[in-house]
């Protein structure tokens, strides 16, 4: 699962293909929300807000 900005969405999408041998799901944050659930308040890869939920 990455959490992550516009600039790195390709780069999750990569890595998790990588990993997991399957395309992930992708959900815009603004769009998703989980009860038991808060996204952080920065990119996985920088510090940027995050956009994208890839799981």
């Amino acid at each position: 699962m990455f959490v992550v900005c516009n600039k790195h969405l390709e780069d999750a999408i990569e890595e998790f293909i990588e990993v997991y041998e399957q395309p992930p799901d992708i959900y815009e944050l603004e769009k998703t929300s989980f009860t038991e659930w808060t996204a952080p308040a920065k990119c996985h890869c920088c510090d940027e807000p995050p956009k994208y939920l890839v799981v």
